[in-house]
């Protein structure tokens, strides 16, 4: 007997980057085909050229890259007739100058006439396109040509609502990998640990990039030591340069941290991560970081049931709830962040923000949450 196809309405076109390289936006691509693999006949397009990736986007040149590129439109063309109907969840548009360009010359040619196409952002700065000259008018008929746009907060969204209509503009928040998801029980004993134990245990978790504030939470755990505030601080992240590397020892050095701060490196090993979250009792991120999104690290935070001490920076307090799951300090002050901790330091108060936590998260960015988000969205988008 032969087998039946799925209706063309039940499948679903996920392009852009998947691992390897691993990184953020890599891995919420292998996510969100994950996720829709449960209800959806799911084809993965990758448009990814391996650890080039990682390069700046301004140096990102060689003749491999470049066939790279000139083939991928008819692979991704080819790819895209063979289910014409099927929506498009375009995961890797580009927000850069040479990204965008890449874009319109290998990847919107290949878009098939009637096919919906949604360009999901992950980028803070994708406001760009459209107010930089050489981009502009590119990006007013890639807007033409998508059905919609879909950011993980309303602050994206609103940077791009001078150019983007309402009507293709549409609103879903990043979820977590099973990996790192935390059952009720690994809470429950988390917060039953956190109520036998006199210290705190702050974690840092990203990219060790200066404005992503990990030196404002070195000097944070620094005036907690000097009030007598007993903590233990983790960082986790790689180093952006080998300069900021060894001025984060030095200053750990000299403050005489050596016992109470830990550098970890950058972790792969995600249920490692997640016992680092279950272990926190304060998750901390003070960025400023000039294209910040929707850091997947807090949602990490959230469904551990730790509470966040952060700042209200881009779409951050689009993810979290201040005076209920978080606390919000200004960037660069390392004492307010001293104060936010000892504030959660009280166990009732932290029990508080940790439930509220859990809450946040099960409700808003769990993977059923997500997933239902975006199967209402793909039907609602038929017409």
């Amino acid at each position: 007997m032969k087998e039946e196809r799925s209706s063309p309405m039940k499948d679903v076109i996920v392009l852009g980057r998947f691992p390897p390289p691993i990184d953020g936006q890599a891995m919420l691509t292998r996510r969100l085909a994950d996720l829709l693999e449960t209800s959806r006949s799911v084809r993965r397009v990758d448009v990814s050229f391996g650890d080039v990736e990682h390069v700046p986007e301004d140096v990102q040149f060689s003749m491999d890259k470049v066939r790279h590129y000139a083939g991928l439109r008819s692979r991704v063309r080819h790819a895209l007739r063979e289910l014409p109907e099927a929506p498009v969840l375009w995961a890797s548009i580009s927000p850069a100058p040479l990204g965008h360009l890449r874009d319109v010359v290998t990847l919107q040619p290949a878009f098939q006439p009637r096919q919906r196409v949604f360009g999901i952002v992950h980028w803070g700065n994708f406001d760009r396109i459209f107010r930089q000259h050489t981009t502009r008018l590119t990006a007013k008929r890639l807007v033409g040509r998508l059905r919609g746009f879909v950011f993980n907060n309303a602050f994206l969204a609103d940077k791009c609502s001078e150019w983007i209509p309402s009507e293709r503009t549409f609103l879903m928040p990043n979820t977590i990998d099973d990996a790192v998801i935390c059952d009720d029980s690994a809470v429950a004993t988390k917060r039953a640990s956190r109520r036998g134990r006199e210290h705190m245990r702050l974690l840092f978790l990203s990219n060790m990039i200066p404005s992503k504030g990990y030196l404002d939470v070195l000097e944070a755990v620094g005036v907690l030591e000097g009030k007598g505030v007993r903590v233990h601080a983790d960082f986790i992240g790689r180093w952006s340069s080998d300069e900021d590397h060894v001025s984060f020892n030095r200053s750990v050095d000299k403050m005489g941290l050596g016992e109470i701060v830990t550098h970890h490196g950058g972790l792969s090993d995600r249920e490692r991560i997640r016992q680092f979250y279950l272990d926190a009792d304060v998750f901390v991120l003070p960025s400023y970081y000039p294209t910040e999104a929707q850091p997947v690290t807090i949602i990490e935070a959230l469904n551990a049931g730790t509470p966040i001490v952060t700042t209200r920076h881009a779409g951050i307090p689009y993810t979290v709830d201040g005076d209920e799951n978080a606390l919000f300090v200004p960037p660069r002050d390392p004492f307010a962040i001293a104060d936010a901790v000892e504030n959660l330091a009280n166990v009732d108060t932290w029990d508080r923000f940790s439930t509220m936590a859990r809450r946040r998260f099960e409700r808003t960015f769990s993977p059923d949450a997500v997933r239902q988000g975006w199967l209402s969205l793909l039907d609602s988008t038929r017409g």
